[in-house]
């Protein structure tokens, strides 16, 4: 992997608009279908890696190239330090909100791949989106470098409690409990192990292991 994340705003992607109208096709035909549409309603804005997830490795490119011909989602090519294809339903695409989405992303493929969640981008400023798990409801708060963290004790005080997806680990002045992740973490280590406490130490989640 590069060591810096695709999720990054240093990548400096410039964006490319591969849609020939900003119209989403609304059928859904197979299971699957329904499966991609969940997602993308769930996060926002996924890449092809996330859904390349949902298929045979050897038919998934073609089969999300298929998809983005059909309009089944929009598609943007960001190319910068890394070139990826991201997909999304939301015709007013900027950079910004999707390099927050694809973190918010990542998290979410690696715990539906471990047990039953649900997630939503529907969410009040700061958040990037909420993720309920075990019926209860997280509230995610993805940080880019160069991001202003002074307000946040304002933003949050009235919150119970909140998980940080970060470009690299800081820590943060703020009353609210919380457990922090970085984009190197949800990329590279199972994610009953990719958050940690407020001062830098590995917490473990045991519901979020693999079985055995």
């Amino acid at each position: 992997m590069d060591t810096m994340s695709p999720f990054s705003v240093l990548n400096r992607y410039k964006v490319k608009d591969l849609n020939k109208t900003r119209k989403v096709i609304n059928s859904v035909n197979t299971p699957r279908e329904i499966i991609i549409r969940s997602i993308l309603n769930s996060v926002g804005t996924v890449c092809s890696f996330h859904l390349e997830l949902l298929w045979p490795q050897k038919h998934s490119k073609q089969k999300i190239k298929k998809l983005s011909r059909q309009r089944f989602f929009l598609t943007f090519q960001l190319e910068g330090t890394h070139k990826l294809n991201v997909y999304t339903l939301n015709p007013d695409f900027t950079l910004d909100k999707a390099l927050r989405e694809l973190a918010f992303a990542q998290f979410y493929m690696k715990v539906r791949g471990i047990i039953p969640c649900s997630a939503s981008v529907k969410c009040p400023y700061p958040f990037t989106g909420i993720i309920n798990l075990n019926n209860k409801p997280f509230p995610v708060l993805v940080i880019r470098r160069g991001d202003s963290t002074s307000l946040l004790r304002h933003f949050l005080k009235d919150v119970d409690n909140v998980l940080i997806i970060a470009e690299e680990f800081k820590e943060l002045n703020i009353k609210v409990p919380y457990r922090i992740t970085t984009d190197d973490r949800l990329l590279n280590k199972p994610i009953h192990k990719a958050f940690m406490t407020p001062d830098g130490i590995v917490e473990e989640i045991p519901y979020l292991s693999y079985p055995g």
